[in-house]
């Protein structure tokens, strides 16, 4: 087995292990000292480490198990964890970045439905590449501007003040024009 594979199984072992070790230590102190004053903050926090738990932490564990035992269900859990990852900036987004570099460098060519689907993958890796860094440029904007969330100033109270008064336009007084004929010679009588 190539040693970037070891490393990457390794990684997914101690970083999913982590994560379930933190959410099962949550879970159990919670139900060792129940205070029905907190129940709704042990309930939210339990819910979102749960998802955490669900959708990074037990596939990143049970993949590097499947990657150290050589089996192809491994490859595949890492291969399903890893879009999930990439949205985890900037540590999630490197990992998944990783993920990929050292499952397709080290894919083999058989027949099996796996290695179609890293040869699918790998004719495609320019693009998921560039997804992975647009990924990350978005996470880094939107951290950054969290954190500085408080230094932009903000908007002062406005003082409206209404718009100067015109002179009043005085129209000029209308008045038919009037025909300056000249007068007619008088006409003779018959």
């Amino acid at each position: 087995m190539r040693m970037r594979l070891v490393i990457l199984a390794w990684v997914h072992i101690v970083i999913g292990g982590a994560g379930l070790a933190v959410f099962a230590a949550l879970l159990g102190g919670f139900l060792l000292a129940r205070d029905p004053e907190y129940n709704d903050e042990f309930a939210m926090l339990g819910g979102v480490l749960g998802l955490f738990s669900l959708f990074y932490f037990a596939p990143m564990f049970l993949g590097g198990v499947g990657l150290l035992l050589r089996r192809v269900w491994g490859r595949a859990l890492l291969w399903s964890v890893s879009p999930f990852l990439a949205l985890a900036t900037p540590v999630g987004t490197l990992l998944a970045g990783y993920n990929l570099w050292a499952l397709l460098t080290t894919a083999g060519f058989s027949n099996d439905s796996m290695a179609r689907a890293e040869r699918i993958i790998r004719n495609a890796l320019r693009n998921i590449v560039l997804i992975l860094i647009a990924l990350f440029i978005l996470g880094v904007i939107v951290g950054i501007g969290w954190l500085f969330r408080d230094q932009i100033d903000p908007p002062k109270e406005q003082i409206l003040t209404p718009m100067p008064e015109m002179p009043k336009f005085e129209q000029p007084e209308f008045k038919m024009p009037e025909l300056n004929l000249p007068e007619r010679p008088p006409s003779p009588s018959p």
